[in-house]
């Protein structure tokens, strides 16, 4: 044993030894089974998942006059979740709706109206707070419930805290108490529970398939047999329970060395070609859009970039980016050429190609380049990071960077130049 691992506590060692083999155990009960129970099929994943795609399906299960057939299963049991009476008549009366616009422009993701009163619900899985939002939506909501004589709730579905710059600390108490944080394992807990009460197999096979995602692409939790045998791993004894904590404790610690040193790497690669290597700050605590970008040019107003689109290291995408936000002209004097150019460079990805917003032309990692898009769910991603065969994801970053350095038009990334 070296020196290093000889100052580790026996405990720590003792359960990341258990840990390991747990895991690998599970790995050959799905190879041996695998056509059985298809443990690797997410059918959300054939989809491309954002809040508006989440707001409908929740808007769906609410709304008792859709095609799902149950009546008020869902909506009486989500009712319950945010203890809110509800009479019988209420599911009668219910209009639900999605991408609710407020005369200020602003949106609410759903919106539930019946004789009781109004429920708004913002949806908030990934995307980061827009300022003074929650307190814009509470205004406008008791301005309504005035005029109409009827109550109302704000439900913020957020795993994170209620911020201040979202609702402001000085919100008078009439409005904060009606804002009614729920988090995702709360609602992952009410689809489950609903999903044991549907009738029909194809809803309740839509159910389960939701509340997994949730479980997995918000929440980031594990396959749930693996998760009750790690959590009895690490409750069998105190000192497994400290190493576990101390391990937890350091865990960004590793992931911030796991990308200083893969990004490194890449770096001293691509050096002879003058090619600067950059990360984002937030990389390391899995921020949303935070990534690392590769730069041709110190001034370019276009680079290579690699994002992740939502926090907790989930939607992992690459292509070329916009420095800064780009303007119209730069959308009309660049960006069919730099698609054409990467689909001209790249025909074995057939990556996405956009004439506004920042990327002209971009793909996503596990469609194209064999590394898995949702970090959280494939704690194998980690371990690419550490790969530099010739086939590693260091070397496939290397080699679309060297590739567009010296089969591409480097000018199309160069600042546009001033008009005369």
């Amino acid at each position: 044993m070296n020196q290093t691992l000889s100052a580790v506590p026996p405990a720590i060692l003792r359960l990341l030894h258990h840990t390991s083999s747990l895991q690998e155990g599970y790995r050959q009960a799905e190879r041996r089974y695998y056509s059985q129970i298809a443990p690797d099929f997410r059918p959300f994943s054939l989809f491309t998942v954002n809040e508006n795609t989440l707001s409908r399906c929740l808007a769906f299960l609410l709304d008792p006059q859709e095609t799902h057939g149950q009546g008020s299963l869902f909506l009486d049991a989500f009712y319950r979740l945010i203890d809110s009476p509800r009479r019988d008549e209420t599911a009668k009366s219910l209009r639900v709706y999605t991408e609710y616009c407020l005369p200020s422009q602003r949106r609410i993701d759903i919106v539930l109206m019946d004789n009781q009163g109004t429920i708004g619900i913002e949806n908030k899985p990934w995307a980061a707070d827009q300022p003074r939002q929650l307190y814009d939506y509470a205004c406008w909501l008791e301005e309504t419930a005035t005029r109409s004589q009827r109550g109302w709730r704000l439900i913020y579905l957020c795993n994170n805290e209620i911020d201040a710059a979202t609702l402001p600390l000085d919100t008078p108490e009439a409005l904060h108490s009606k804002v009614l944080p729920v988090t995702f394992y709360q609602l992952e807990s009410w689809l489950s529970a609903c999903a044991v009460h549907v009738k029909a197999l194809q809803v309740r096979c839509f159910v389960e398939a939701l509340a997994h995602f949730i479980r997995e692409e918000i929440n980031g939790e594990t396959t749930m047999e693996l998760q009750n045998d790690l959590t009895d791993a690490v409750l069998a004894s105190p000192q497994s329970l400290s190493a576990a904590m101390l391990i937890s404790q350091n865990i960004r610690q590793v992931k911030t060395r796991l990308w200083n040193d893969f990004l490194a790497y890449v770096a001293q690669r691509l050096e002879p070609f003058g090619i600067h290597v950059e990360q984002d700050p937030g990389l390391a605590d899995g921020r949303r859009w935070s990534g690392f970008r590769l730069m041709f040019g110190v001034n370019d107003a276009l680079l290579l970039r690699w994002e992740f689109e939502a926090s907790n290291f989930t939607g992992l995408a690459w292509g070329i980016c916009a420095t800064d936000k780009p303007e119209a002209r730069l959308h009309a004097e660049r960006f069919t050429t730099i698609a054409q150019a990467m689909n001209s460079l790249f025909p074995e990805y057939h990556g996405t190609t956009e004439a506004t917003g920042w990327w002209p032309w971009w793909a996503f990692s596990d469609s194209t380049l064999d590394v898995p898009r949702n970090w959280t769910q494939e704690p194998d991603a980690w371990v690419q990071l550490l790969d530099r065969d010739s086939d590693s994801f260091a070397e496939k970053v290397v080699a679309i960077a060297t590739r567009i350095y010296l089969q591409m038009d480097l000018t199309l990334f160069h600042p546009l130049p001033l008009k005369a």
